[in-house]
């Protein structure tokens, strides 16, 4: 009784050995691919919070910068000519002695001057870092313009 194995439809120890590697190859890449993805929503799901704060302090600092043309700036205050006064301190930027935005770890005005066309624009620059520590934090730095006309 002869049997001819070619003819036979079932799977060798080689076959499941490679079946086997294959699979756990796939379950290795899937692991390190899920590792990144999840580590990266931790970071997205924390920053909203951060740049909130910040849209918070623009709201108020680009309205006021838009309504006047001089201000006196420190590297924590800003104060605006006939207008309201906005300083950094103890983590908060306070708007004439209110509280607009928290979590600020390090925050630093200054002011500078542009010449467009033989005009001249006067900048506040705002470089502002909010978070808890500085692997979760969030560092903008912005030019705003002055009124000029």
């Amino acid at each position: 009784m002869y049997k001819n194995i070619k003819n036979e439809r079932g799977i060798t120890l080689s076959a499941l050995v490679i079946y086997i590697f294959v699979f756990m190859l796939l379950l290795g890449v899937m692991t390190t691919i899920s590792t990144f993805f999840y580590n990266g929503i931790g970071e997205v799901v924390e920053s909203p919070k951060y740049i909130s704060e910040f849209n918070k302090f623009s709201m108020f600092f680009v309205t006021d910068v838009k309504n006047y043309s001089k201000a006196t700036v420190t590297s924590n205050t800003i104060q605006f000519e006939n207008g309201p006064t906005y300083q950094y301190q103890n983590g908060y930027i306070y708007r004439d002695g209110k509280a607009i935005a928290k979590n600020i770890m390090n925050c630093n005005f200054t002011a500078s001057e542009f010449n467009v066309n033989s005009m001249t624009k006067n900048l506040i620059n705002v470089n502002v870092q909010i978070g808890k520590n500085d692997e979760d934090s969030i560092t903008k730095n912005v030019d705003f313009t002055l009124r000029y006309w």
